[in-house]
């Protein structure tokens, strides 16, 4: 008797394999649906290119002082002369995360050590402004290189992607050859020359070899060097790879200066450029169509009281009217567009039927998954299904009754 239930079991069991094994309903082609007929160079093209004008699918920010009196800069450049860089930098970070830059693509280099320095009368806090209505410092701000991590040679490993094994992801620049960068550094300097920590210089032809190796390597689509210090325009005139644009607070031979004192903490507080940068900034948002030409028409000797240097002969789009958006380095990659078409992304050719869009949910519209016509409705296993549970349940019963091999002695007994 438990012999022919074995057998039965395992019989049921070869016919539910064989069933299954017989070509049946397969999940539709999903690359084969479409909607209108297809055009590949007239798909391509726009699926391609529609995303931005430069051809960029994602934007990266690497914002880059040590010392209470470097509070305006707080980041690499550290005198201990000078107290409003870590302000600037800051500044520059909660503007690029408001237009839509994440903390996973930006790389934030900072000194760190301002907010909670023993000088300050508003501990834990950071301001850009003597009236202390934003604290800069407040929420949710992720440093990823701070204190004497930031130097020149991080700075640079960090740039051309030389970095040692077990440095974490969030310390890497992770870019491509679709990425677009904008690199923004403040501090001290001179010709030639930004410092760091008090301690070592980054020197133009350093940042020059640095950006040459992520131009070989592949590593960006298109660069925007913004720099704020003094003789500024000293660090951009040796870069020699293609793509970047450059703009600098001073000339050669000229100083930048900053913009106000907060007497209350007894520091300046921002640089008058990343001021003025800012107060045209905090004016655009997401979707807006301002360009970079629009942003350099802000620039005012009367207001910066130093001339501020553009270069743009390594740059290949135009800077004005549809052609280099301010988004395109200080905004994140967010681009949706609805259509009334669909575009095939694949090279292999989609059927010429044509639906419309407005069908879609109707019984008529076609569906992910369908089965193609002809095929055996899924209802055609249901016969074996339940044969096949009610011998194996008598047969599971059986083995844990006996145990397994006491269960196959037993049915051999029986033959």
């Amino acid at each position: 008797m438990l012999a022919s239930t074995l057998l039965a079991a395992a019989a049921a069991a070869a016919a539910a394999g064989a069933a299954l094994a017989t070509p049946g309903p397969q999940l539709a082609d999903i690359s084969a649906l479409t909607f209108r007929s297809y055009d590949p160079v007239e798909s391509e093209t726009l699926v391609d290119g529609f995303f931005s004008t430069s051809g960029h699918t994602n934007n990266w920010a690497v914002c880059t002082s040590r010392f209470w009196f470097n509070y305006r800069h707080a980041s690499p450049g550290g005198d201990a002369l000078a107290p409003l860089h870590v302000a600037n930098t800051l500044s520059m970070y909660r503007t690029v995360k408001r237009l839509g830059i994440p903390d996973s693509n930006i790389i934030l280099m900072l000194a760190d050590d301002v907010a909670c320095n023993s000088r300050s009368k508003f501990p834990a806090t950071v301001y850009n402004n003597n009236r202390r209505l934003l604290d800069l410092y407040g929420n949710n701000i992720e440093v990823d290189y701070r204190g004497y991590e930031v130097t020149v040679e991080n700075f640079i490993r960090m740039l051309t992607g030389r970095v040692d094994e077990h440095v974490p992801r969030s310390k890497r620049l992770l870019t491509d050859d679709r990425s677009n960068i904008l690199v923004f550094l403040t501090g001290h300097g001179g010709e030639d020359f930004l410092k760091f920590q008090d301690a070592e210089e980054l020197g133009s032809q350093d940042l020059a070899d640095a950006f040459a190796q992520m131009h070989e390597k592949k590593r960006y689509n298109e660069i925007f060097f913004l720099i704020d210090t003094c003789q500024a325009e000293s660090m951009y005139k040796r870069i020699y790879s293609p793509n970047i644009l450059s703009a600098a607070s001073s000339l050669t031979g000229e100083s930048s200066y900053s913009h106000h004192v907060d007497f209350e903490l007894g520091v300046s507080v921002i640089d008058r450029f990343t001021y003025y940068n800012l107060e045209t900034l905090e004016r655009v948002h997401r979707e807006d169509p301002n360009n970079l030409a629009d942003l350099f028409a802000t620039y005012d000797y009367s207001l910066m009281h130093s001339h501020v240097g553009i270069r743009n002969d390594l740059f290949s789009r135009p800077l004005e009217k549809a052609g280099t958006l301010v988004t395109d380095f200080f905004g994140g990659v967010q681009s949706v567009e609805l259509t009334e078409r669909a575009y095939q992304l694949s090279q292999k050719a989609a059927p010429k039927e044509s639906h419309n869009l407005s069908a879609i949910g109707s019984p008529d519209a076609p569906r992910l998954g369908a089965l193609p016509s002809g095929s055996p409705s899924p209802r055609s296993y249901n016969n074996v299904l339940p044969a096949f549970k009610n011998t194996l349940g008598v047969l599971l019963r059986t083995t844990a009754a006996f145990g397994l091999v006491g269960a196959a002695g037993f049915a051999l007994s029986q033959i």
